[in-house]
């Protein structure tokens, strides 16, 4: 028993050494020394694809006449805005819905009979960025009377993003450098790459109805701005002292 004890206490003994000798080597891999940064890079560019979202909203004590009237005006609206040469792909209804309303606005009370309300909206992709006036002046006349959600994007950003990638790598080595001066060591290679990227694209708020828009006039004003490209990268340089 006293020799098997003798032997165990070597093992355990040696698995010690080769431990502290490991341990050393292990730490060396680890970037012990090294300052991480936050850089933003943002790029700007025309949009070229518009959304929009027109619809027809209709009220009547019938709801089966409600309700074909919205299917009705819902019909001509598609039709028109395919004879504008709008894709039906492009084309996509998002909401359809038919609801009670006791509430008469007039009397400020509420009617023993209840209105029937219909609504039916349809979403316009528009490729032709030129054409989103014409499109909203289109629905309109054809009779649509709402106009919901007017907004614009970039089909294809690979390029801003590369703009933006590159402005972001840059300002996160100024910001090491600066970072490395202040504290007096010395900026190595990254050794950490972390990219968060996005587009930023702010819907314009628009919604109106037949009679503010003016059936008859000239089409609505729309003002395309632009459009940003935003990207972060979180990069860890090493350091030396």
């Amino acid at each position: 028993m006293k020799h098997l004890t003798v032997k165990l206490s070597l093992l355990l003994a040696l698995v010690a050494m080769l431990g502290l000798a490991i341990a050393p080597a292990a730490a060396q891999d680890l970037p012990t020394n090294s300052i991480t940064v936050t850089g933003y890079g943002q790029a700007f560019g025309a949009p070229d694809v518009a959304y929009v979202e027109v619809g027809v909203d209709v009220a009547d004590k019938d709801v089966n006449v409600a309700f074909t009237r919205a299917n009705d005006t819902m019909n001509a609206v598609t039709e028109a805005l395919k004879g504008l040469g709008i894709a039906p792909e492009d084309l996509r209804t998002t909401n359809i819905s038919v609801y009670s309303d006791y509430y008469n606005p007039e009397t400020g009370g509420n009617d023993p009979e209840p209105t029937y309300r219909v609504n039916n909206t349809l979403r316009v992709t528009v490729r032709d960025i030129s054409q989103a006036s014409e499109v909203i002046s289109t629905a309109v006349n054809a009779g649509a009377n709402t106009v919901y959600n007017l907004s614009f994007g970039i089909a294809d950003t690979a390029e801003l993003e590369q703009q933006a990638r590159a402005q972001a790598v840059e300002d996160a080595r100024v910001r090491a450098q600066n970072l490395a001066e202040l504290t007096c060591v010395t900026l190595g290679e990254p050794i950490i790459i972390t990219e968060f990227s996005g587009n930023q694209l702010p819907p314009i708020p628009y919604r109106a109805d037949a009679a503010a828009m003016g059936l008859g006039g000239g089409g609505a004003p729309v003002e395309t701005g632009q459009l940003s490209v935003n990207v972060q990268v979180d990069i860890t340089f090493a350091i030396s002292g």
